[in-house]
């Protein structure tokens, strides 16, 4: 059995503790600093495609690898459907997404659709547009795997802890064992898959954001509500999941459409706090795209005479380079025109 048994207790609440990763060797997590920024003009698949024909090839450059079928066999493209339809990755972005990969050779049964929220797809009617893919949501047997989970002492929120009494009503030992465990999205990095992960940026009073990270990490795993409200245990363990080899080394790159961002009154949607960079980032690691976003939604926030987010200094960031998942803020913003 693979069971994934996180520190963040231990770990990040005592302040003079050494840092543990998930990953205890010396081997470097590290790879390109750069985040790529595009601007749009009219959020139409062509204007989408066009982004990502600039980009991918600057990315393979980094990767030293083209994204090809005999390169990496089987793609995952994991995209936000969560706040729908205010707040989404939009249907021209996947679609782009989709006829990019069968340019570069890849046939329908060789690329996985992933979504966690089943209710997201059904409010932006996306049933019928992906026609010949598989598409899986967190209902799907196979998104988990009983063999992948994070582990952690810290006890369910109640809407989760009643869904497991309900589940084992009889069984109170298996209860309390299942109550620990966040089940991973398996379906995004076993059976030789590598994962393209599409997300919108959101405010988030615990996280600082809920962008390209949470999307891949809390957003996609079961059983996490527990940490999306504490704002040290939250951030820890979205970098430790992210920091999890089988996930880190799957990885091509993510994305971030900026074109309609929430900076406030999250995490909830709230139609009030919506703005626009009409542009996108896009870049290898997920954490860099997340610091850009928050920028963005740093900023904005100021114009409207907000408070910033934990005066400007997110520990999901200072987590993550404790892990050895790179330093965002020495990472390099290149606009690509």
């Amino acid at each position: 059995m693979v069971c994934i048994i996180l520190h963040s207790v231990n770990l990040f609440l005592c302040a003079e503790s050494q840092s543990e990763a998930v990953d205890t060797d010396e081997k470097s997590h590290s790879q390109s600093n750069s985040v790529y920024s595009i601007a749009l003009k009219n959020r139409d698949l062509q204007d989408y495609f066009q982004v990502l024909a600039k980009a991918i090839p600057r990315i393979e450059n980094e990767m030293g690898l083209e994204l090809r079928p005999y390169n990496f066999p089987k793609i995952a493209l994991n995209f936000d459907s969560s706040r729908a339809p205010g707040l989404t990755v939009r249907p021209e972005l996947v679609i782009a997404t989709l006829k990019f990969l069968e340019l570069r050779g890849f046939v329908k049964s060789e690329v996985l659709l992933v979504t966690f929220n089943l209710e997201g797809l059904q409010e932006i009617e996306w049933n019928g547009r992906f026609k010949g893919y598989e598409l899986i949501t967190s209902q799907s047997p196979s998104y988990f795997h009983a063999d992948w989970f994070q582990d952690s002492p810290l006890p369910p929120a109640m809407g989760d802890r009643a869904r497991f009494f309900l589940q084992y009503p009889r069984d109170s030992v298996k209860r309390k064992l299942n109550e620990r465990k966040s089940l991973l999205p398996a379906c995004l990095f076993l059976d030789n898959y590598y994962w393209i992960n599409l997300s919108t940026a959101k405010d988030d009073p615990y996280l600082g954001i809920d962008g390209a990270v949470s999307n891949l990490t809390l957003g996609a795993s079961g059983n996490t509500q527990r940490f999306k409200k504490d704002s040290t245990l939250g951030p820890a363990t979205a970098a430790e999941i992210l920091a999890i080899p089988e996930i880190w080394e799957k990885k091509l790159f993510s994305l971030i459409d900026l074109t309609s961002v929430q900076i406030a009154g999250g995490p909830e949607f709230n139609a009030e706090f919506l703005e626009s960079d009409y542009s996108i980032i896009i870049g290898q690691n997920p954490l860099y795209l997340d610091y850009y976003a928050l920028k963005f939604i740093e900023q904005k926030r100021k114009q409207r005479g907000l408070l910033s987010r934990f005066g400007g200094k997110y520990p999901l960031f200072r987590f993550a380079r404790e892990l050895n998942l790179g330093d965002a803020y020495s990472s390099n913003l290149i606009e690509l025109k």
